[in-house]
């Protein structure tokens, strides 16, 4: 039997954990529905289907809940305020409390990511929420399946240290395609589960959320209030830099006129030693200058001479080696006539 979230009338089995981990597929199992085709949507891909929270009714060892499908609200890409709005909005609904938080992730991602998940939930629920969480490992192998300690033992420290932190309340969501709903197998996992479910003393009531989202609040607002305290206190730090800087820049503007007025009498007493020594140095320049000049001319002049002379070598040289050509093939011709003479 299906509900909207306005008829929450029992306490609530709450299902979290990012999108694809497989939330919805689970719901289903629990419900004894089709595990793809059941009351919660399941998505074939890792797009969140579930946007907005949606409900339904279970019975565990004779006790009425509901069984509510929450958003991917802890998908780093996914999660909004309108998300987290929405499940907030839905706890406060549950006027019954929460019986479990059934937190689902996959069994094959055992990184510390998921400790970073189980700080999202106490960031959002509060600490005390820990108390009533489930750890639900999905798209488990048909082996860890079959076995909860091949499961166990393919932890790593991160997983290891999660399941210490919520009390070792953890179970496995069974895989239809593995074992069907009619397997032992089947039923022993979700089995399980139920008794968990069953053995939670007390609910997360919607009090705690009020008192936890208060906290965060207090804390976003101390948050403010100390930015706005260090940015007061960095303005107040950059008046006084500026009100230093000010005097600082006075004085070092005094010094600067007296120094300019010491320069300004040692510049006209050595302002007639230097022009006078400019005169000297212009004088001097030229002379050399000239000398320079001559030397540069004589240099010209030489090398001008040595190419044209080097020019009239290079033709008699090459009208040489022209009639030396002329001979040779005046002599080929001579000895090419002679051998056709004798022919």
């Amino acid at each position: 039997m299906s509900q909207t979230i306005n008829d929450v009338s029992y306490p609530v089995i709450l299902l979290v954990g990012k999108t694809g981990a497989g939330k919805s597929t689970l719901g289903n199992m629990l419900l004894k529905q089709p595990h793809d085709d059941g009351h919660f949507q399941v998505s074939a891909d890792m797009e969140s289907v579930t946007q907005e929270c949606s409900t339904a009714i279970i019975s565990i060892d004779g006790i009425t809940y509901n069984i509510i499908d929450t958003p991917g609200i802890f998908d780093t890409q996914l999660v909004t305020d309108k998300i987290l709005e929405e499940i907030a909005k839905t706890i406060k609904k549950c006027k019954y409390g929460i019986k479990a938080i059934l937190f689902v992730f996959e069994a094959k991602r055992f990184s510390a990511e998921q400790r970073g998940v189980l700080e999202g939930i106490r960031n959002f629920f509060g600490e005390g929420a820990t108390n009533y969480i489930i750890a639900i490992f999905s798209h488990a192998t048909k082996a860890q399946i079959y076995d909860r300690d091949i499961m166990r033992k393919a932890w790593n420290q991160p997983v290891c240290s999660f399941i210490e932190d919520i009390e070792n309340r953890w179970g496995i969501s069974p895989n239809s395609d593995y074992f069907p709903p009619d397997d032992p197998t089947h039923q022993a996992r979700l089995g399980e589960i139920k008794a968990f479910i069953s053995s939670m003393r007390g609910v997360y009531t919607t009090e705690q959320l009020e008192e936890s989202l208060q906290e965060q609040e207090e804390a976003f607002r101390q948050k403010e209030e100390e930015e706005e305290r260090k940015k007061h206190e960095h303005e107040e730090k950059l008046k006084e830099i500026a009100r230093k800087e000010a005097e600082e820049a006075h004085k070092r503007k005094v010094e600067q006129i007296e120094r300019e007025r010491k320069a300004k009498q040692e510049y006209e007493e050595n302002l007639k030693r230097k022009q006078q020594q400019e005169a000297e140095e212009k004088h001097r320049q030229m002379v050399e200058k000239m000398k320079q000049e001559e030397r540069e001319r004589k240099i010209q002049e030489e090398n001008l001479r040595k190419k044209q002379q080097q020019e009239e070598e290079e033709r008699y040289r090459r009208k040489l080696e022209q009639m030396r050509q002329e001979k040779e093939r005046e002599e080929e011709l001579r000895r090419q006539r002679e051998r056709e003479w004798e022919l």
